[in-house]
Formats: C-alpha cells, structure tokens, sequence
C-alpha cells in the first residue's frame, strides 16, 4: 500500500479519510456501523471528522497571512520610493505620504503576523481540556 503525502492539507484530510475508512472496514470489506464500533474506534473517528475544518481554516489563515505580508512589503517599497521624491523635490507632501505609507507597511506586517499567532495561541486551551476531560493529563 502507498503512503499518502502528508506534507500538505490535501494529504493530510487524504490521510485522515484512508485511517476512517480502515476503520470502518469489515472482515468482508463491507463497511460497518459507527454504533457497532468499539468505544476508541468511535472517538477516533469523531477526530477524523473534526479535524479536516481545523486543518482548512488554519490553511487559509496562513495564506491570509502571507497576501497581507505581501502587500506590506510593496507598501514599504512604495514608503521607499516616497522618501527619494520627498528628499530630492523637497516636498513635505510626499515626506507625509512617505511616512502614511511606512506606519501601513508597518501595521500590515503586525496584522499578517497577529493572522497566524493569535488564533494558534488560542487553539491551545481546547485541546488541553479535552485531553483533560478524557483523562490522559490527570
């Protein structure tokens, strides 16, 4: 049997549905009733079904990320440009647009990276009272 590539979201989810349907396969190769299943054959697949939503969401914040980081990067190349007008034509309107644009460039570096921190900080404490609640920690 192949492995299945585990080193993106596709492959993950990919991964996750073989390990359900392993799960559920009969001695015959029918596929058995989630009731019928063992207690830790149940849970497991109540992880398979959540965890797909979480890998997802935590795809699209990363890309998120990288766009907003992105488009801060162009803003300090724009802030860059500004400043060169500024200096060489002597202009406080350009020097303010230059500052306006290094303040955003700014801001869109802190927001991309708050995309990404904030939630897996956040993440954290459900999995802990779930590992709780079934006993593993104490």
């Amino acid at each position: 049997m192949r492995q299945p590539d585990t080193t993106n979201v596709a492959g993950r989810v990919s991964a996750l549905n073989q390990e359900r349907l392993d799960i559920l396969r009969g001695p015959h190769g029918e596929i058995l009733d989630e009731n019928s299943m063992p207690p830790i054959d149940r849970e497991r697949l109540t992880q398979i079904r959540n965890r797909p939503p979480l890998l997802i969401r935590r795809e699209q914040r990363i890309r998120s990320a990288v766009v907003i980081i992105w488009i801060a990067i162009g803003l300090l190349v724009l802030s860059v440009a500004a400043i060169a007008v500024a200096v060489t034509a002597r202009s406080e309107a350009f020097a303010f647009t230059a500052l306006a644009l290094v303040l955003a460039g700014v801001l869109g570096v802190f927001a991309g990276i708050a995309t990404v921190i904030v939630p897996a900080a956040r993440s954290a404490d459900p999995l802990i009272d779930r590992t709780r609640h079934m006993g593993v920690l104490g």
